[in-house]
């Protein structure tokens, strides 16, 4: 009796791990890239509150509407995110969006908050 592994079984196993690693590899890069967009958007988070809260701090309630920009490209450690401010309303409603590209399509993060003017 031959106790051997024959030509067409090593061919076999040679195809199940090929098809393993390569699974293996692509859920590592999935994993990645989620992890990379994860950060994005607690980053981007962190930008429009950063935002809001300068807003927060305005010297009056009619110096609101100076913090209005259109989407501008950020600078610095920032600059992969774009950030627009909106202002509308009475009470003011402030629209801060951060904004970042992933693989060509658009993310976003967009921070609402209502100001009244209770002696700002």
């Amino acid at each position: 009796m031959n106790r051997g592994f024959t030509l067409l079984e090593m061919l076999v196993t040679i195809v199940v791990l090929t098809v393993g690693i390569v699974a293996v590899l692509e859920m590592m890069g999935l994993a990645m890239f989620a992890d990379t967009n994860t950060e994005n958007s607690v980053i981007a988070y962190y930008l429009a509150q950063e935002e809001m809260e300068e807003i927060k701090d305005a010297a009056s309630y009619a110096a609101i509407d100076g913090f209005a920009q259109a989407q501008t490209a950020m600078t610095g450690d920032f600059a992969d995110f774009d950030k627009e401010v909106t202002v509308s309303g009475n009470p003011k409603q402030v629209n801060v969006i951060i904004t970042w590209d992933v693989k060509g399509e658009e993310q976003s993060v967009d921070l609402v908050s209502l100001f009244a003017n209770y002696d700002y």
